[in-house]
């Protein structure tokens, strides 16, 4: 038991220092507060840094990142620490760069002698577009560290930091009051003197003294007559195709038997095309015996009774 109690101390100790390095390896720490203001409104962030050389003798003399945003509920005006390609850091000097494009600004600067300590990095202003909380991102957070003499530089990467937020407030609407002019006079609402024009729409038509009031065909009448013809319609239109389609039938029956007929010919012909079958034909009715005559049809010749004498 003494043993794993000892075992698991050494490895606590083991792991402060990893602790302690992880803590350093973080040498430049920026952050925002949080901002309110009301839509369309401009408001200013401001961006702070602490900046903590890993070694002594070291400043930073590089600095990039990109401020990412919600466009839709932010618009970029600029940095109002950026002149033309210059910076101020900390009291140095930088030569600076910046890209824009919907929801992103794009930051680089470089300076041969950098910047240590904590302070104001830069003031960023948005015009806020619509009443929502929205978060500021740096992403792609990089830096470079040099020594007073220049002979080495320590490259690092910040990845990526969760600034404040923006939040923005929708401006109540006031209604203003209308005042009355004292110049003009209001006009009455109701007054009780008569008028001879009529206080309503008249629909009545008034006929002239000695005029016969005109019937007006009813919209019954009509409906009814309309459904009738339209009915008849329907009546000859189903008429016609009958007559069509027995016509169609018959000529389709027309043609059928024309054709066989047409078959028939054709046939004869051929029989006839041939000259020398029909001789076959012609030989062959010669050839048969002809049919005996009923005896009792035929008159037999009559007897003849010849005498013959001696001769002296």
């Amino acid at each position: 038991m003494k043993r794993r109690i000892i075992s698991l101390f050494f490895a606590v100790l083991l792991m402060l220092p990893s602790a302690f390095a992880m803590a350093a390896t973080t040498p430049v720490i920026i952050t925002t507060d949080d901002v309110r203001g009301n839509v369309g409104d401009t408001v200013t962030v401001t961006l702070n840094v602490e900046i903590e050389p890993p070694k002594l003798g070291q400043t930073m003399d590089s600095l990039q990142f990109v401020l990412e945003y919600d466009s839709a509920t932010l618009e970029f005006e600029g940095i109002q620490e950026v002149y033309q390609d210059r910076i101020n850091i900390l009291g140095t000097q930088y030569l600076c760069s910046v890209t824009t494009k919907a929801g992103a600004v794009a930051f680089t600067a470089a300076a041969t002698d950098g910047a240590t300590g904590s302070g104001v990095l830069m003031h960023v202003r948005f015009r806020i577009l619509s009443p929502v909380s929205t978060m500021l991102v740096l992403k792609k957070v990089a830096y470079s560290f040099v020594s007073k003499s220049g002979t080495s530089q320590d490259r690092r990467q910040g990845g990526t930091i969760n600034l404040g937020r923006i939040t923005g407030q929708s401006v109540p609407t006031t209604i203003i009051p209308e005042t009355p002019d004292p110049m003009s006079t209001p006009e009455p609402a109701y007054t009780n003197i008569p008028t001879n024009e009529p206080r309503f729409p008249v629909t009545e038509v008034t006929m002239a003294p000695g005029a016969n009031p005109t019937s007006q065909p009813e919209k019954e009448d009509n409906d009814i007559l309309a459904y009738i013809v339209f009915g008849l319609f329907i009546v000859v239109a189903i008429l016609i195709c009958v007559v069509l389609a027995l016509m169609l039938i018959r000529r389709s029956r027309n043609k059928a038997r024309a054709e066989y007929f047409e078959e028939d010919d054709e046939y004869d012909d051929e029989y006839e095309s041939r000259p020398i079958k029909r001789r076959q034909y012609k030989r062959y009715e010669d050839e048969l015996p002809e049919e005996e005559e009923d005896e009792e049809d035929v008159d037999e010749p009559p007897i003849r009774i010849v005498r013959r004498g001696n001769k002296k």
